[in-house]
């Protein structure tokens, strides 16, 4: 499933580990061809000898590595995963969002960080996400936001 902001959205049931999660945030990138499998495993690497610098609520990780290594798109791309299911990210035990950034340039990571924080705090899309409970509900939220959006509606909230 892809959406405007999004070039690909999973929703899973649980996670075993923060690994599995970023690994598998990742692969709808890898199947595009916007990525190596070299860019999952640098974002693991970093993790492990820095810690999850990229939580950016206690819910939500914006996991990401630098483009040289594995972004092979000239384009942005990000990869949204919710879990129902809360998977534990070193000293953060509550993550159910997770959303892969894979930026073409380090200019581009920028503006693509900015406009997601604002599509997250529009409306409560960030309090929606982190509360999925299947993958129709998923599907719905996100038809709802496209929806919004391209129909000049305020969203819920704004």
């Amino acid at each position: 499933m892809t959406s405007a902001l999004f070039s690909a959205c999973q929703f899973r049931e649980q996670c075993r580990s923060w690994q599995e999660a970023v690994t598998l945030a990742c692969q709808p990138l890898e199947e595009l061809g916007a990525i190596t499998s070299a860019y999952a495993q640098a974002i693991i690497r970093e993790t492990e000898q820095l810690g999850p610098w990229y939580i950016l609520s206690p819910e939500f990780a914006l996991p990401h590595a630098r483009p040289e290594e594995g972004v092979i798109s000239s384009e942005t791309h990000l990869s949204l995963l919710c879990l129902k299911e809360a998977v534990p990210f070193p000293g953060h035990p509550d993550v159910r969002l997770i959303i892969v950034l894979a930026a073409a340039s380090s200019t581009r990571h920028i503006e693509m960080i900015q406009k997601l924080v604002c599509w997250l705090d529009e409306g409560e899309h960030l309090q929606q996400l982190t509360s999925m409970t299947s993958q129709a509900q998923l599907h719905c939220t996100l038809k709802a936001c496209e929806y919004l959006a391209t129909s000049g509606i305020p969203a819920m909230g704004k």
